[in-house]
């Protein structure tokens, strides 16, 4: 539940992107189509977690620090877990219609880079940069889930999803470096397995490098000084965590230590970019209530 929690921060941004840019609403279908939203992102979220359990129940088994937090410890069976991922994609896609047409193309979407991701027909998670690919285009999408519930596609709006798609493919490069092990134990050919953790750690570096840089530009251009000072000082700060990590040869805490500090780094910009988002919308609305 707390991954399904804090992954609505993406599509919400989205939407509160998109406020000042689309459509003038009423207040009461802004907050109807708000409440759409978030039900519809929770749903599919919850969708793609059940069924990557799922389907990667047997490794999870033989993994010891999983095998007793699987949901067959709990009482739990296969078929029920498959019933349940099924139940969440159609209330998924049930409130995503919703929202229009373009958030149901979207949702779909979603759902299909989850098949391909986790199903065992397919499992692109177990092939290099194929797996990486599908999280860029999943964070893109979950961006675009909230953007297009009110507004319409344009390349700034495309910046902001490829922002989302390469921090969301950036943390799982790094989710991968420290499941390495279990991983290689499983048999699971992930980019950490095939390149090892000193590549993967510095690719997931570089994507992190670019998502700052596209925070950095977007404020120089909106003439934003604090988040462009804020983008520069996390940038640097994770940089500084990142050579800690190398320095310890990638041992287990550090890497945990790293993980908690880019996510802490990411949230404080995402609560930066959404209150400047809103705050037009905000600004707007006072002004009319005033007027």
């Amino acid at each position: 539940m707390d991954e399904v929690a804090v992954l609505q921060g993406t599509p919400l941004m989205g939407f509160v992107f998109a406020l000042d840019r689309s459509v003038q609403r009423s207040g009461t279908d802004t907050l109807c189509t708000l409440v759409a939203l978030v039900c519809a992102s929770a749903c599919l979220v919850a969708h793609i977690i059940v069924l990557n359990d799922w389907a990667g129940i047997d490794g999870d088994l033989q993994d010891p620090n999983r095998s007793t937090r699987t949901f067959l410890s709990l009482g739990i069976s296969r078929r029920a877990m498959w019933c349940m991922a099924q139940l969440w994609a159609v209330l998924g896609l049930a409130f995503s219609a919703y929202l229009g047409l373009h958030s149901l193309w979207v949702a779909g979407g979603m759902l299909l880079t989850s098949t391909f991701y986790s199903s065992p027909r397919w499992h692109l998670k177990g092939i290099p940069i194929a797996s990486s690919l599908l999280h860029l285009a999943g964070g893109i999408l979950h961006f675009l889930l909230g953007y297009l519930a009110i507004g319409e596609l344009n390349p700034q709006s495309l910046v902001f999803a490829c922002y989302f798609g390469v921090v969301f493919a950036a943390g799982h490069l790094m989710h991968e470096v420290r499941g390495h092990d279990a991983d290689a134990a499983n048999g699971i050919l992930t980019n950490a397995v095939a390149f090892g953790k000193n590549a993967t750690s510095i690719a997931a570096f570089v994507l992190f490098s670019a998502a700052y840089g596209l925070v950095a530009v977007w404020a120089a251009m909106e003439q934003h000084p604090l988040l462009l000072s804020l983008s520069l000082a996390a940038y640097l700060l994770h940089g500084l965590k990142t050579w800690q990590v190398f320095q310890s040869r990638l041992a287990p805490d550090p890497l945990l230590h790293l993980q908690r500090h880019y996510r802490f780094n990411f949230a404080v910009i995402g609560l930066v970019l959404l209150g400047t988002f809103a705050l037009p919308y905000v600004h707007g609305r006072v002004s009319g209530v005033a007027g």
